[in-house]
């Protein structure tokens, strides 16, 4: 097969190489442990639900792994290892309301999108 590219005004053929088996994309970056913000600690010792505390550390864990850089984290069922929805949704409201998270978007068959909170309250 043959194929040109332009260097410096010229025209310049090249041979194509096709890969001889499949080829693997590169994963994200995986995180072994997550510094957890003082902030947090304090504000995590008045819930009384497991499942508030494991998703409090799974969003910082998604935060610190964050793949766009924005600092958004999406609660899908794949990020929070298929917790129940409802489980979900009243842990993210108990974050919302210790003020260690803010609700960007989502709902009515969407995942949820939020934002961890740095600054201390």
């Amino acid at each position: 097969m043959r194929a040109y590219v332009m260097r410096h005004g010229r025209r310049i053929e090249v041979e194509v190489v096709e890969p001889d088996g499949p080829v693997h994309r590169k994963r994200g970056f995986k995180a072994r442990w997550v510094k957890l913000p003082g902030h947090w600690i304090e504000a995590l010792k008045q819930t009384k639900s497991a499942n508030t505390l494991k998703l409090a550390y799974q969003i910082l864990l998604a935060a610190y792994e964050d793949r766009n850089g924005d600092g958004v984290v999406v609660l899908s069922a794949k990020t929070t290892h298929k917790m129940p929805h409802t489980s979900r949704q009243r842990a993210m409201r108990e974050l919302a309301q210790l003020g260690l998270i803010t609700v960007l978007g989502g709902g009515h068959g969407r995942a949820y999108r939020v934002k961890p909170e740095n600054s201390r309250q």
